[in-house]
This record gives C-alpha cells, sequence and structure tokens, in this order.
C-alpha cells in the first residue's frame, strides 16, 4: 500500500518530459574558462582567449556525472560577474541547461546564488543523474540559505514553483531512480533463484560469492551508490553465466604437490641449491655415442 502510494505521488510530482529544479550554490572558485571565440567551456589551463567563470559546486556536481556529455556552451556568458550566466549541454538522451544567478545580497557572497537546471529527457535518466548529483555534492541542494529571499524570487522568476513543491522534485526524482535500481537486484535475485532451483552440484563457493554480492548491491542502494549498484550486479551476472557454462571452472584443485627443478623461481633472496640429474645418467646403453680412433684409418698416401 505504501509503495502505491508512493508512486502515486511521484508521478503528481514528476512531468513526463521535463524536470526544472532549483539548487542551492554553496562554494564556487576559478576552476573553468569560457572560450570567448567558441562560447564554450574550457578547463582553467585553456591557454586560448578567455575569461574566468565561476561554476560552482553544484553545476561542476552535475556535469561531472553526465554519461556521454557534449562540450557546454554558453547562451549567455559571464561578464563582469563571473557567476552570472547560462549554459547548456546535452549527454545521451538529455538535454540540459543550467542558469546561474544572484537571489540574495546581490550576489556578494556565494551563498547568495542559485542555480536553475532543467532536465529534459526520458524520465530515468534524469533521476539516476540527480542521484549520483546528490550522491556527490553529500548535501540537500533543494535546502536554501536564505529561505525568504529565495521563495521571493521564485515567485518573480519561476511562478509555478515553490520551495516545498522544488523539494518534492528533488526527492522524487531521487525516489524514482532508487526505485529503479531496486528492481533491477530483485530481478537479479529471481534469476538467481531460478539457477539454485536446478540443482547446480557443489554450488556452495558459488552461492556464497553471489550472496556477498547481493549484501554489497543493497548496501550500495541504501547508500545511494548507483554506481557500487551496478558494479555489484554486473558481478552477479558473470557468475551465473559462468555456473550455467561450467559451474566448476573456477574451482579446479590445486595438485597435492609440485615438482620444479628451481628455474621458475624469481626472487631476490639467496635460494637453496637444487639437484640435478645428470643426462649421461639417463642414457641406456644403446644409446651410446661409440668411440672412433681416427689414428688407426689408412692415409691417402698408402692407398696411392
Amino acid at each position: 500500500m505504501i509503495s502505491v502510494i508512493r508512486g502515486l505521488f511521484m508521478e503528481e510530482v514528476l512531468n513526463a518530459n521535463v524536470s526544472i529544479l532549483v539548487a542551492q550554490v554553496r562554494q564556487a572558485e576559478a576552476s573553468h574558462k569560457i572560450d570567448t571565440t567558441h562560447q564554450l567551456l574550457r578547463g582553467k589551463h585553456f591557454t586560448g582567449p578567455s575569461r574566468v567563470v565561476y561554476l560552482g559546486d553544484v553545476s561542476k556536481a552535475l556535469l561531472a556525472q553526465l554519461s556521454q556529455p557534449e562540450t557546454p556552451v554558453f547562451d549567455e556568458a559571464p561578464g563582469y560577474n563571473e557567476q552570472r550566466w547560462k549554459l547548456k549541454t546535452t549527454s545521451s538522451s538529455l538535454n540540459i541547461k543550467i542558469h546561474s544567478t544572484a537571489y540574495w545580497g546581490w550576489g556578494l557572497l556565494t551563498s547568495g546564488y542559485l542555480n536553475v537546471i532543467t532536465l529534459e529527457g526520458p524520465l530515468n535518466e534524469r533521476a539516476r543523474l540527480v542521484l549520483d548529483m546528490t550522491s556527490s555534492l553529500g548535501q540537500s541542494p533543494w535546502e536554501m540559505a536564505h529561505l525568504n529571499s529565495a521563495e521571493k524570487w521564485l515567485k518573480r522568476h519561476e511562478p509555478s514553483l515553490s520551495l516545498k513543491h522544488n523539494e518534492q522534485i528533488w526527492k522524487a526524482l531521487q525516489q524514482a531512480a532508487r526505485s529503479n535500481l531496486k528492481e533491477a537486484i530483485e530481478r537479479m535475485k529471481e534469476q538467481i533463484d531460478t539457477v539454485w532451483s536446478e540443482g547446480i552440484d557443489d554450488a556452495d563457493e558459488w552461492r556464497t560469492i553471489i550472496d556477498d554480492d547481493l549484501h554489497m548491491a543493497r548496501q550500495a542502494l541504501a547508500e545511494d551508490n548507483a554506481p557500487g549498484v551496478e558494479r555489484a550486479l554486473a558481478r552477479m551476472e558473470a557468475s551465473l553465466i559462468q555456473i550455467k557454462s561450467d559451474p566448476e571452472a573456477n574451482y579446479i584443485e590445486a595438485p597435492i604437490s609440485v615438482l620444479s627443478d628451481g628455474s621458475d623461481r624469481i626472487s631476490g633472496e639467496k635460494t637453496k641449491p637444487v639437484k640435478t640429474v645428470e643426462l649421461t645418467q639417463a642414457l641406456s646403453a644403446e644409446d651410446d655415442v661409440p668411440f672412433v680412433d681416427l689414428t688407426q684409418l689408412p692415409s691417402v698416401d698408402g692407398e696411392e
């Protein structure tokens, strides 16, 4: 019942095609430049014609989580105020726009800035991006430093949003991403149960490995660590493939003893001398090379 209510809430809050989010900027530094020739975002070591731009922690976290990003381009380049700008980019099926602007204190302090983020594309990709971004930030971006000023700014510039509605959108996207990851874990669990039901012989080692990965996937989900969930799922899938092809492939017992002549040892330490066997002792009588006395051969002169 709770999951049904949660699903209805998410459907009511989330738009099928686009999400508009407002985030509080808490840190900003001169870590990037704008290529003034092409209006492109560049790193701080860019040597061409450029100006400094302050992205802020939210924008940097978002751009860092894009899976297939195009180079961001500025629709509105920063001027005297390096933290007031608009940029856009694409990644896979997502279109992303970020507007950085001041909402408090004339932008004299970093806490007086916010980012308006517009995400357009499939809901699952929007949700995953938001989950990864908020996890990397380590804080709630919807929590504004100056509540009254933020509310007033929203009424003037984003009348369809309120601080409460903004928070709901953030959390709904996070929950959507968590639900997708949880469903992926449950699908994998069903595959695992199917394999165990087939009665594979000597599968105790495999069961331990897969159970550990299943636990790690669930733990990563609890920590909003989506890449950790995906890595655990990939390991489980690889294990299931191996089990179906040859369940004993990775568990070949080593021989009880290994004979060596010492040539395979590479060490900086002093090695003990190794006993060797003379090859001549192994030759049989029929393998002996006959001895011929060349001094008894007749000379060429005598024949003549």
